[in-house]
């Protein structure tokens, strides 16, 4: 996609509502509102794929046959920019066999591999509360139909009820019936057929958008046939007049994307490892999109945020070679580091390598411990929590280069062990990120945020690493190794 710069956003919504002469602008309740679909073309409509969608009647329509499966779920993206603070009023319906799930995204942003995370107006049929205000990959349900959210600064939810929207719903979603959603600010209202339906008041700084995109959804599942026509919008103010920026790692130093990019395996885990050559499966509680924060926390980086949950990259992540390279950045906000980290172990001898933290039993306080096993037999490496910022962001770096073990922290060399051997890394124990195999059982489950992972089958020279962990050069070495 080609976004348009938010200023020339601004300016070109402004100047086609001034001019526009199907603006309805006889209407007091339509002033301000643009077509930004004209019911002939897909212009500045773009999906990944488009052959789920087509133009019917005058209306965008998705479509899910036998013949034509949908597995993940599609979106139709507004292809001009990002939006900020808005009224948007559309026509929707959508039909099919079972419970179908349907929506669409605000104040979202694209996924790697084309899926969309961020605010959704979520309707489903078959269900009582027909349509609800959602948060995608994020904290789900924010407010039913008939329902008032107050979300605090804490993430805490205070609900009370909206008299005239509970009970018997007043519309059909088989039938075309028209939302109204208005975003200004913290506040998210949404209206169907002119009556309010749901309202959510969002502090949470961690987890709610200020900006982001539009998008149609298509929900994976059985036959669906997903439309809507008449989209109006309503600029209230331009994403350029926001002050928070949207960060991502595409702004970053094009040396370190060129560094990841040669890993054998990297996750972005602000969007759960979407868009990853090897795919990740989360087990547990988790959310995620969510801004970092804490001591170390980069501006406007998105990260996973687990509750006693870990990724699972499945068991066949097996490395050839004799040296290997891990990376992750993460944070313990409890300060315990007594939780697994990232590993490659199973059950008695199939370990390959283990980051962790620990809590020695002789009380000395905890420490960040690297594992590995080779022909040689077992050595690790570590260096007490003591030496960083307990509850802060960190970078942690393991690398193994045939002759010794290295742990590095935040761009400095913590530890380092001497070791030969090759690895035995070939092996049907599980990958894990926030968690470690025992006897076919997940222990020590991570509680906390994770950002990134990655792992390279070659052990990276001091140069890179320094570029990885965004510093000049890397700090200690042979002398100040213990």
């Amino acid at each position: 996609m080609t976004p348009v710069s938010t200023p020339l956003l601004a300016i070109a919504l402004t100047f086609a509502v001034a001019f526009a002469p199907d603006a309805r602008a006889g209407d007091s309740s339509e002033v301000g509102f643009l077509d930004i679909f004209d019911g002939r073309s897909f212009n500045a409509w773009k999906a990944p794929d488009m052959s789920y969608w087509s133009i019917e009647d005058g209306a965008i329509t998705a479509r899910i046959t036998r013949e034509h499966p949908c597995t993940v779920n599609q979106y139709l993206v507004w292809d001009i920019g990002e939006l900020a603070d808005f009224e948007l009023k559309l026509k929707s319906r959508v039909n099919g066999e079972g419970a179908i799930n349907n929506g669409f995204q605000f104040r979202s942003r694209v996924l790697p591999d084309g899926d969309v995370a961020g605010y959704q107006m979520d309707n489903n049929l078959q269900t009582d509360w027909l349509v609800r205000l959602y948060d995608e990959f994020g904290r789900h349900t924010l407010a039913f139909r008939g329902k008032r959210t107050v979300i605090d600064a804490d993430g805490r939810f205070i609900t009370t009820d909206i008299p005239e929207a509970v009970g018997k719903p007043w519309f059909r979603l088989e039938d075309w019936h028209e939302y109204h959603l208005i975003c200004k600010g913290l506040r998210l209202i949404l209206y169907v057929d002119g009556r309010l339906a749901a309202d959510v008041e969002d502090h949470d700084r961690a987890r709610l958008d200020l900006r982001g995109v539009l998008a149609m959804q298509l929900h994976s599942g059985p036959p669906t046939v997903a439309q809507f026509k008449d989209i109006r919008l309503k600029v209230l103010r331009p994403t350029s007049a926001v002050l928070e920026p949207r960060w991502t790692r595409a702004d970053s130093d094009k040396k370190r994307q060129i560094i990841l990019a040669s890993s054998l395996a990297w996750w972005d885990l602000g969007v759960g490892g979407h868009g990853a050559r090897r795919p990740l499966k989360q087990v547990g509680d988790l959310d995620f999109d969510v801004r970092a924060q804490g001591h170390g926390a980069l501006h406007g980086a998105t990260v996973a945020d687990l509750r006693n949950t870990w990724f699972d990259a499945g068991t066949d992540l097996n490395l050839a070679g004799p040296t290997l390279t891990t990376y992750i950045r993460l944070r313990d906000p409890s300060g315990r580091w007594n939780q697994a980290l990232f590993s490659k172990h199973g059950a008695g001898d199939k370990m390959s390598f283990s980051l962790r933290g620990e809590n020695p039993p002789q009380g000395s306080g905890p420490r960040v411990v690297f594992e590995i096993r080779t022909t040689e037999g077992s050595a690790r490496a570590s260096f007490p929590v003591s030496r960083i910022a307990a509850t802060g962001w960190h970078d942690l770096l393991a690398r193994y280069d045939g002759s010794g073990i290295d742990l590095f922290c935040d761009g400095s060399q913590l530890a380092h062990q001497p070791w030969n051997g090759g690895l035995l890394l070939a092996n049907d124990a599980p990958t894990f990120i926030g968690g470690e195999g025992d006897g076919g059982k997940t222990v020590h489950a991570f509680t906390g945020q994770i950002e990134e992972a990655a792992i390279w089958q070659k052990a990276l020279p001091d140069s890179e690493i320094a570029i990885l962990m965004r510093t000049r050069e890397v700090r200690g070495g042979p002398r100040n190794r213990r």
